[in-house]
């Protein structure tokens, strides 16, 4: 494995590939009974709607089928992984729908292919910077499905009650909470297993954690915006302003919105759905609002994850997968399926004219004579914050920084602390694996 990552310091290097057999061979698809028929690719993902956008395409055409294979999230990145290694073409996939967060991973260690050249005639039809979030380095891994446009919602008829204004800022957030506590009013809720709030805000006010300089990886932790964002998780928990509930207890947390002892959600379309399933009192009561800017930015940007249909270099049918998840990210009839949020996901999909899927992801008994509002909320916030990269190592990396966020959440060591911790330790874990670091 050592090899194979000095072989790919910068992230695209096909010489990856080159080092494994099963990799340059190809796989991942058949025909049918193995001699005639269609190309049949498989699909795996656990996400819902899915399997309706699925059986959409195969309605649509003949020469190639998709089987929806219905893989668990929590399991995902280890089957992908697995089956690259064993190099068995007839037991891996064609299609995986994942997140940039994995997708760079996955293309640096040559588990994915550079989709670079296969996607440039379709760059059109998405919205600006989809690809870019898809992509390290300048090599493209994945044809966009999923944008996630942050804004937040508030308990309207609870800020009405106490004469408190919505928040604009993560520091104005900070004093409304001080103000609800008075009431026992949490403004936020921050689960100690869950770190994305602070890296979306460190993200959002520019941070580059991850940085492809020539042909090595630049790391950085510790620059003014993650510093900012460590500043702003602090007070909130020095002041005592937040519940701390776990989305293990997902139940508890939902309960406690709707009991109104927290104000403020910061989510995007695909939570909204399970938000309103969870609402039986306070339906009608949220109303949307942009996304909280961080210090020293004036316009809210989005800063989250991207998801796209990636394409395991297992597979032989590399140019027919790339099709068919164009068509799957682009067509009426498998996005109004993602986007529906009683049979889909609440996915707001990632091409260039949004307005048709807008009313879809928009539940409208939770936000009520607010819906209106929401749809434009959502449009207003589908701007992102540029640069973000995820390194080669960012499923390790993450999961190091939910180690230390959930000792930061229990007051054993400062937010700021995360920081100089991560730095140190993702320039040691690169340096292990043998990739390229500026120092």
């Amino acid at each position: 494995m050592a090899m194979r990552y000095r072989c790919l310091a910068l992230v695209g290097a096909v010489c990856a590939l080159a080092l494994t057999v099963s990799a340059c061979g190809g796989g991942g698809g058949d025909k049918g009974d193995g001699s005639s028929g269609p190309v049949t690719l498989e699909v795996w993902t656990d996400k819902e709607g899915v399997k309706q956008a699925v059986e959409a395409f195969n309605a649509a055409h003949k020469d190639v089928r998709l089987k929806y294979v219905n893989v668990p999230g929590s399991e995902l990145v280890n089957k992908v992984t697995n089956a690259h290694k064993a190099g068995d073409a007839s037991k891996a996939a064609c299609l995986v729908l994942n997140d940039n967060r994995n997708g760079g991973m996955f293309l640096s260690q040559g588990i994915v292919k550079d989709l670079t050249d296969s996607v440039k005639s379709y760059e059109g039809q998405y919205a600006k910077g989809s690809f870019v979030n898809l992509s390290i380095g300048g090599r493209i891994y994945g044809v966009p499905a999923q944008r996630q446009p942050i804004f937040t919602v508030v308990n309207a008829a609870l800020f009405k009650k106490y004469g408190l204004t919505a928040p604009t800022s993560w520091d104005e957030l900070i004093a409304v909470g001080e103000k609800l506590k008075q009431h026992g009013v949490s403004v936020f809720n921050l689960a100690g297993e869950d770190p994305s709030t602070f890296m979306y805000i460190a993200w959002q006010g520019g941070a580059h954690w991850y940085k492809v300089e020539g042909d090595a990886w630049k790391v950085d932790f510790t620059d003014q915006a993650s510093r900012n964002a460590a500043r702003v998780m602090q007070e909130l928990l020095d002041k005592k302003l937040v519940s701390k509930i776990s989305y293990a207890d997902y139940a508890a947390m939902m309960r406690d919105y709707e009991q109104g002892k927290i104000a403020v959600r910061q989510l995007s379309t695909w939570q909204l759905a399970s938000f309103e399933q969870n609402m039986k009192k306070s339906l009608g009561v949220w109303e949307a609002h942009d996304n909280l800017t961080v210090p020293g930015q004036s316009t809210p940007t989005s800063a989250s994850d991207t998801s796209g249909y990636m394409v395991p270099s297992l597979c032989k049918h590399s140019e027919e997968a790339v099709k068919a998840a164009v068509w799957l990210t682009t067509q009426s009839k498998p996005l109004n399926a993602m986007a529906n949020t009683t049979t889909g996901n609440g996915w707001y999909p990632a091409v260039e004219n949004t307005d048709a899927y807008i009313d879809a992801v928009t539940p409208k008994k939770l936000m009520g004579k607010y819906a209106p509002g929401l749809k434009s909320v959502i449009k207003d916030n589908d701007t992102y914050a540029d640069g973000w990269e995820y390194g080669p190592d960012s499923t390790a990396m993450y999961e190091e920084l939910a180690d230390q966020w959930g000792k930061a959440m229990n007051g054993q060591l400062t937010v700021a602390s995360i920081l100089d911790h991560m730095q140190q330790w993702t320039v040691n874990d690169l340096k292990q694996r043998g990739i390229n670091v500026v120092e």
